[in-house]
Formats: C-alpha cells, sequence, structure tokens
C-alpha cells in the first residue's frame, strides 16, 4: 500500500463515524504489542488551549535531549502533522507501512465482534505504534474529544492535563460546563498527578475533588502569578515565580492572553516532571517556549503589502472570545476585516455576535468540509447583527476580496480546516 491508499484508508473509516468507547481501541493496541507502554506519556484533555499546551510541552522537552513524539488533531495541511517525533511530522512510507501492518489485525478485531475502527481510533493506534517503532523517551498525547471515552484514554501517563473547558461538542458531552468537566476529568487516574489549567472557580474546585478522590496529586496553573505582562505583534512576555526556580522571564512567539494561560498549564507541570524522571532546567524551559511554533493559532501572515492577516483557528465561542481580546489588545479601537467559514454543528448566533463590536466587515465563506454552514446562512447572522456582510462560497475568490481590503489588521477564522486550506494558499 502506497501512502496515498493509507490516507484513503484513513479516511475511509469515518464512515463508521464517532463510536466513543475504548473497548476497541484497546483490542487493537493489545494485538499489537500495547505499544503505549513502552514510553512515558503527558496526557491532554479540555475545550481550547490542548494543541498549543501540548506544543509548550513537546518544545521544553526536546531541550532536555528526550525524543518526543506528539499527537494532536486535528492537522492543517497535511494528515501527516498529526503525528510528529522531534517536530518532524511522520513519514508518507511510515505512515503507509504502518497502516499495511494494522489492516489484517484491524480484520481480525473487527471478526471477532469488536466491529471496524472509527478514523480516530486508527489515527490514535497509528500514533502510538510509531512512537514505539521510533522509540520515543516521552510523547505528548491530546485527547480528541472529550476524556472518558475518548480513544487516547487507554493511555497511562505520568502526567495529565485539564486546560481551560468550555461549552463546546454538546452533542456529544453535554450541555453544561460541570457534564463537560465530568467527561474531561475521565482522564485523571488513580496517583498519577494532574494539573488543572485556569477554569470557572467552580470548575476548578470540582477536578480538584475527582483528582483527590482518585488519589491525584494537583497542581493549578491558576495559581501561578503572572506579573509585567507584555502582549505584542511579535509574542508574550511575562514574570512569573516557580518552586526551585524562583523568578522567572518566559517569552514565546505564541501571541495573545490565552497562550499565557496555556504555557501556565506547562508551568505547572515542571515539578510533576522532574518526578517523572523529566528533568528540565531553568534554561531547557526558557528556549522550550520561546521556540514553540503552533500554526494557525494567531499566526501572522508576512510578505503581503497592504494587509496584517492572521490565520486563527477559533472555531467555538470560547476560542472567538479569546481571538477578539487578543485583536483588541493589539490594534486597540482598531475595526478588523474577517474572513469566516464555520461548521454547521457550532453555535453560529453566539460566535458571530463576539466578532461583531470590533469587525469592519466580514467575508463569509464555505469550509472544505460536507458539515459546512451555508454562506447564506452566515451571511444573514452577520448581515442581522449589522455588520457589511459579503457572502462568497468559492473560498479562493474570498481570500482574493479580503486581501484586497484597504483595512490594516485582517483574520481568517471560524474553522481550522478552513485557515489550513487557506495557510496552504497563502504559505505556498
Amino acid at each position: 500500500m502506497d501512502y496515498q491508499a493509507a490516507i484513503q484508508y484513513i479516511h475511509d473509516c469515518s464512515k463508521f463515524g464517532i463510536k466513543l468507547g475504548l473497548e476497541r481501541i484497546s483490542e487493537i493496541l493489545k494485538r499489537v504489542g500495547n505499544p503505549q507502554e513502552l514510553y512515558k506519556i503527558i496526557h491532554i484533555a479540555g475545550t481550547n488551549g490542548k494543541g498549543s499546551t501540548a506544543v509548550f510541552y513537546d518544545f521544553a522537552l526536546r531541550e532536555t535531549g528526550l525524543k518526543v513524539g506528539r499527537f494532536t488533531s486535528p492537522h492543517l495541511c497535511c494528515y501527516r502533522e498529526r503525528i510528529t517525533v522531534n517536530g518532524e511530522p511522520i513519514p508518507e512510507k511510515d505512515l503507509a507501512k504502518l497502516v499495511t501492518q494494522l489492516i489484517p489485525k484491524l480484520e481480525v478485531v473487527a471478526a471477532d465482534g469488536f466491529g471496524p475502527p472509527t478514523e480516530f481510533e486508527l489515527g490514535t493506534a497509528l500514533a502510538l505504534l510509531y512512537f514505539a517503532h521510533r522509540e520515543v523517551d516521552v510523547a505528548v498525547v491530546e485527547v480528541g474529544m472529550g476524556g472518558r471515552f475518548d480513544a487516547t484514554n487507554v493511555v497511562t501517563p505520568a502526567l495529565t492535563v485539564i486546560t481551560h473547558i468550555a461549552l463546546d461538542h454538546r452533542e456529544y458531552l453535554g450541555d453544561t460546563l460541570e457534564k463537560i468537566a465530568f467527561e474531561k476529568a475521565g482522564i485523571i487516574k488513580s496517583g498519577v498527578p494532574v494539573v488543572i489549567g485556569a477554569q470557572e472557580p467552580e470548575i476548578e474546585r470540582y477536578l480538584a475533588k475527582i483528582a483527590a478522590d482518585r488519589g491525584a496529586p494537583v497542581s493549578l496553573a491558576g495559581g501561578l502569578q503572572v506579573e509585567q505582562a507584555i502582549i505584542d505583534e511579535t509574542g508574550n512576555c511575562f514574570n512569573t515565580n516557580l518552586p526551585g526556580y524562583g523568578r522567572i522571564t518566559i517569552r514565546t512567539g505564541l501571541i495573545g492572553r490565552h497562550q499565557i494561560t496555556n504555557c501556565l498549564n506547562f508551568l505547572a507541570g515542571i515539578d510533576f516532571l522532574s518526578r517523572a524522571d523529566l528533568n528540565l532546567t531553568q534554561a531547557n524551559v526558557v528556549k522550550g517556549l520561546s521556540e514553540a511554533v503552533w500554526p494557525g493559532r494567531f499566526e501572522r501572515v508576512f510578505g503581503l503589502e497592504k494587509v496584517k492577516l492572521y490565520l486563527d483557528g477559533a472555531h467555538n465561542p470560547d476560542g472567538m472570545r479569546a481571538l477578539t481580546e487578543t485583536l483588541t489588545w493589539i490594534y486597540p479601537g482598531k475595526k478588523v476585516d474577517f474572513l469566516v467559514g464555520i461548521l454547521n454543528n457550532r453555535p453560529l448566533q453566539e460566535m458571530a455576535a463576539i466578532l461583531v463590536p470590533i469587525a469592519r466587515r466580514v467575508i463569509v465563506t464555505t469550509v472544505p468540509d460536507s458539515k459546512s454552514s451555508l454562506t447564506e446562512d452566515l451571511s444573514k447572522v452577520f448581515t442581522g447583527l449589522g455588520v457589511e456582510t459579503i457572502a462568497e462560497p468559492n473560498r479562493e475568490k474570498a481570500l482574493e476580496l479580503l486581501l484586497k481590503t484597504a483595512n490594516e489588521p485582517a483574520v481568517i477564522c471560524g474553522s481550522l480546516y478552513l485557515v489550513g486550506y487557506l495557510r496552504e494558499m497563502l504559505v505556498n
């Protein structure tokens, strides 16, 4: 099987939908020798900030000389981006080889009554198997959705992290913060230390109680004090005090107050990492965080003459609030031109209402996904909120319209799928 055939096989598994549960993925991994038991794992759940938090752990740990795997989803431009070792995506030949090796196992598992794998289950198995083949020292594994019944929850980690929790995927996880927190807390395991990211006070208490009940030591990222924070077009800079390090100055190219919060999700876990023999010096921490890169997250596209264009994967209300806060902080008083595409399972009215106060004009388009909202529906929402709106279902033409703006700040947002699609055109 070549690479294209392997990718097609992976995507074909999407026809089996989303099936939350651990029985099938556990059986698949058992048939290939439980590769997830061969290296240390950092397991990360949450609504927003999971990927950025994973990147901070990845880059900092690499500075110690460790070989680090990272599994995140979704990807921006290429499926191989989901599975990396020391920042390098899985090569095409390795992915094709692993899929070829897995297919007979998957067929036997299905025949034995467990059913065929979902696309995410197959991706999880590929990542965990690849990390074993590459003999990584540690893998940073991001939950796909929820936590309790997410395919990644077959792992027994050295450290668990729960980033900020907000309302998302309500049809699967519940319609209140506490219901969603219950699902996310499913990754907290007996005796395994957990970092709890900044939360609403009642959710922080709720998660801490679950951790205490399971005998899991807790570190609260919200307990770290941020001092002298500077947020501008170049990135973030702030000071904090860390046990064992004292006062430390952190700089990162990931921009926005929410990225400081995500950075704290890493800093709050440093002591736990040392207990797992993943020791970080202050120099490792400072250098790793300064080099962290995460495309499509308030990413500036350079080389454009007329516009300061950013790509941002904000795709739910919480993400939209972080985006507008960042824009307001960096460009106070300025209106923004937006190019927006949103999936039809998102709260369109709520998301649009967050953008409108700082919007000069909105161009609405389609997402390269079968679940894309119609441009007519998006246009009706934004127009109804009183902002100038242009509907252009052709994504390439919509991008051309945005690039012709005379407005300084412009942003493409609403869906990681849209951001990835247009990023590939812009970068190339």
